[in-house]
């Protein structure tokens, strides 16, 4: 039998998948150099007209191809100056991901699961790789907090100001550059949800505090699992 080329007016043959385009290979070829690691934070990159003739592509794609990299904060455009890869510690890194997870129809109980798994990570470094001074710093944090809680009339948002830059600094002193930075962003997307005026929540960080100066790694995750839910309690409320 002669094959007619087409079954219902389609081409079982063609292409299936979209092909590159040239803003497309201009963008894949800068990734997979730095995941080979031949592009490094503040390096500066080749010239449009350079690009333009090594990947064989028109200099108004490059120009498309860094407009796109520089909103997705992995490169920095420096007019008069030149393309530079971003450094590591870009928050821009991170908003297409925010901007994904928050407009589609998440589930908000994954996004607690990870949040959970994260903290219980970041406290068993804590517990392995701060310095004690580290550890005084994260106290008078604490410190703070509860004092911020005895002020009357005090604004919920100043007390949960505090309790972040507790978290931020757990992230900090866990020295590990990616995890704190994939942290902090999980805070910046849970922060509105944030309720740091119940006693329990004082109560788990005295907790969590006193396990970490132990260098308890059991007791630290223990009282992270009970912040988890006490959080989630209130948090779900809230939506």
């Amino acid at each position: 039998m002669m094959y007619t080329g087409a079954m219902n007016g389609e081409d079982l043959f063609a292409a299936q998948e979209k092909r590159p385009s040239a803003v497309d290979v201009v963008v894949d070829s800068i990734k997979q150099l730095l995941i080979e690691k031949k592009l490094s934070p503040n390096e500066i990159i080749p010239s449009e007209q350079v690009l333009a003739e090594r990947l064989m592509v028109s200099r108004g794609s490059v120009r498309e191809a860094m407009k796109i990299l520089s909103a997705f904060g992995i490169v920095e455009i420096k007019r008069g100056d030149g393309t530079y890869i971003s450094n590591a510690s870009n928050k821009k890194l991170f908003d297409p991901l925010l901007f994904q997870i928050l407009v589609q129809d998440s589930d908000y109980q994954a996004l607690i699961e990870m949040r959970h798994l994260l903290e219980v990570g970041i406290v068993q470094l804590l517990v392995r790789k701060a310095s004690d001074g580290e550890m005084l710093i994260l106290k008078s944090i604490l410190e703070e907090f509860e004092r911020l809680r005895l002020v009357p009339g005090i604004a919920a948002a100043e007390i949960n100001a505090v309790d972040l830059k507790y978290h931020q600094y757990m992230g900090k002193f866990s020295h590990n550059p990616i995890l704190e930075s994939i942290y902090a962003f999980v805070y910046e997307l849970f922060f509105p949800t944030m309720n740091s005026l119940p006693g329990s929540v004082i109560d788990v960080h005295r907790r969590l505090q006193a396990a970490l100066e132990r260098r308890d790694k059991e007791a630290a995750v223990t009282a992270i699992d009970l912040h988890t839910r006490i959080w989630t309690e209130t948090a779900l409320k809230k939506r």
